[in-house]
């Protein structure tokens, strides 16, 4: 979904944000901590449930407020979220409460491009599975009961683990074959979405970094010559002593290959940057394909990319039909670039909190 309309309230230095009639392009501009990161974290906070920068709420809620306030609407929907300072939160779809922050997840299928970070390959497995199952939660539609039931299991194993030392295996079988069969679920799906999200991922490193060669490797995580069942029980001494669950799933790893060698050891800082995004871009073709929308957070963009790389990002992101908010020191740049390709967009000052809109443009009609 695209938005029309977005109000925020109590979001860090914020006043009441109330942005109307948006176009496919938002450009918020003004000093270093004027607040213009914080639209994008509201925005987040809507479609996730969580902040990019912190996990505690009270360092997201306006000082001396005890809640936050995120709406926004679109041309068939009505959204919005209460996060409490007590980490509680109220979600509505169309004035009617819902239970759980999956089903605004997947009205609102968010990409946060922050060209200034490259975590996803420089820190560990774990932030390259989540975006991994990113991707798994909005194509494949069985993926997130199973993971959830996999989860479940995988939690029972562990605190069995943790409350008896040397635990008997008998103890474990159980849990042990529950894992085992989501698991494995689990594993083909992902291995059945990496093989499609390779073509689009090629497209993109080919725009974006065609002088690299680079392919996406997935590791399941456990070995899948014996199968996760017996994986669990030939390492349950170890998982005994460590007193948790050391392979499954839970586990696995996305790796990034080049023929010279793994991409975090071969590839220059600047090279990591366009990775990163040509990761995120090929996701957003992929559901793009599948007639999906994306809303993309695009934090500093003229900070790091070069004006080159700045005029291929943006055309690649109006080519897939995305709505972008992005944050800029230098507006002018970005207004170039959009002007030159025709991309209708509204221009935001943000002033010491203070959201004003300074140009709305229609360059469609």
């Amino acid at each position: 979904m695209h938005f029309t309309r977005l109000n925020i309230e109590r979001v860090r230095n914020l006043e009441t944000v109330a942005m109307q009639n948006l176009q496919p392009f938002t450009i918020l501009y003004g000093n270093n901590g004027s607040g213009k990161t914080s639209v994008l974290e509201a925005i987040h906070l809507l479609a996730t449930g969580r902040s990019f920068r912190t996990h505690i709420p009270k360092h997201y809620i306006q000082y001396k407020t005890d809640n936050a306030i995120v709406f926004a609407q679109s041309l068939e929907e009505k959204l919005g979220i209460q996060k409490l300072i007590s980490g509680e939160q109220i979600i509505k779809l169309n004035g009617d409460n819902v239970a759980t922050q999956g089903q605004l997840a997947k009205k609102i299928p968010l990409q946060h491009i922050d060209p200034l970070s490259t975590d996803i390959i420089d820190h560990g497995a774990k932030p390259r599975r989540q975006l991994l199952d990113w991707l798994m939660f909005h194509v494949e539609p069985n993926f997130y009961p199973i993971w959830q039931l996999y989860s479940r299991a995988l939690k029972q194993r562990n605190i069995l683990l943790k409350g008896q030392k040397n635990i008997p295996l008998a103890v474990l079988e159980p849990w042990n074959n529950l894992v085992a069969e989501y698991g494995e679920i689990l594993n083909s799906q992902r291995y059945a979405v990496v093989e499609q999200w390779q073509v689009f991922f090629q497209q993109a490193i080919q725009q974006l970094l065609p002088e690299v060669e680079i392919q996406l490797e997935y590791q399941a995580g456990y070995s899948l010559s014996i199968g996760l069942l017996q994986n669990l029980i030939n390492h349950h001494v170890k998982d005994s002593e460590k007193r948790y669950t050391e392979y499954g799933p839970h586990r696995a790893d996305l790796k990034l290959k080049t023929a010279q060698g793994d991409a975090d050891i071969v590839l220059s800082r600047g090279q990591k940057k366009l990775l990163i995004i040509a990761l995120k871009l090929s996701q957003i073709a992929m559901l793009h394909a599948s007639n999906m929308e994306t809303v993309v957070l695009l934090d500093d963009l003229t900070a790091e990319l070069d004006y080159q790389a700045q005029r291929r990002l943006i055309t690649r992101l109006n080519e897939l039909s995305c709505q972008v908010f992005l944050t800029t020191l230098d507006h002018k740049s970005v207004e170039k670039h959009l002007y030159a390709l025709s991309i209708s967009y509204q221009l935001f000052n943000v002033n010491n909190g203070c959201v004003q809109l300074m140009k709305n443009t229609n360059q469609v009609e």
